[in-house]
């Protein structure tokens, strides 16, 4: 298959966009594809810390300056995912040699997944730019929505594929935005719903992704489906078994 380059973006932070970008990448390297994760969020990189990489001495800043080749600065996860992070400094991201940097490195990758700033800035322009397609990413709640929606439009302002709204945190509450209302606000298809959970919680704070912490708890298999949907396939049915050890996951503790 011809390498996919699919920038994560939300319009507006908080809304666990790196969350979603860690895993999803995670759960389609389990699936037997080979990932590239980017971490495009240059003012505020974050994405090493959901897969305990701590510090690292060579990041994509060094890529982009000339100060280092893109093999320097990958490092590789225990689920077989690459990761690819920032620095935490103020950067004036280049689209350009963004994609440049990615070209030269593809290889046989299946996907790479560039995780974007906030907003709608030029970092997160570039990011979009570099890539082929935009997954967008927002909770049920209205402000986070509008955001996504002038993600969208600068998605296509750039004439790149929207593959669809992934929503995360949902709690299942009357506050939350209805889904026809979601539809109707952002004219795209809902490709995931994703659980306000402790398990995604309690993987944050062990900088593991959920899907390799907890691999069979509702929020990681929302994201399986998620990976499937991104790959134009229906998600597995669960059977009995299945759905009763995901509820077994839902109780289990720290």
């Amino acid at each position: 298959m011809m390498t996919r380059i699919i920038s994560v973006v939300s319009g507006k932070g908080g809304v666990g966009k790196t969350t979603v970008t860690a895993n999803l990448g995670t759960e389609l390297a389990k699936q037997d594809h080979d990932v590239l994760i980017i971490d495009g969020n240059f003012s505020g990189a974050n994405i090493s810390q959901h897969f305990g990489l701590g510090f690292q001495e060579v990041s994509l800043n060094d890529v982009l300056n000339g100060e280092a080749y893109i093999t320097q600065a990958v490092s590789k996860h225990s689920e077989g995912v690459s990761v690819l992070p920032a620095s935490i400094l103020d950067f004036n991201a280049d689209a350009e040699k963004l994609r440049h940097s990615i070209v030269d490195f593809l290889g046989d990758k299946d996907f790479v997944l560039i995780d974007t700033a906030a907003g709608v800035g030029d970092e997160v322009e570039a990011g979009i730019q570099a890539s082929d397609e935009v997954l967008l990413v927002s909770e049920p709640e209205l402000p986070a929505l509008t955001n996504a929606l002038g993600a969208k439009k600068l998605a296509e302002q750039l004439d790149r594929d929207v593959l669809g709204l992934a929503l995360n945190s949902v709690r299942d509450e009357q506050s939350e935005v209805q889904h026809e209302d979601i539809r109707d606000l952002i004219e795209e298809e809902i490709i995931a719903e994703i659980p306000d959970h402790q398990h995604v919680r309690e993987g944050i704070a062990l900088r593991e992704p959920v899907v390799s912490y907890k691999p069979n708890s509702r929020p990681s298999n929302r994201i399986e489906d998620l990976a499937y949907r991104i790959k134009g396939q229906e998600p597995p049915q669960r059977g009995l078994q299945e759905r009763l050890v995901e509820r077994v996951n839902d109780f289990q503790l720290f």
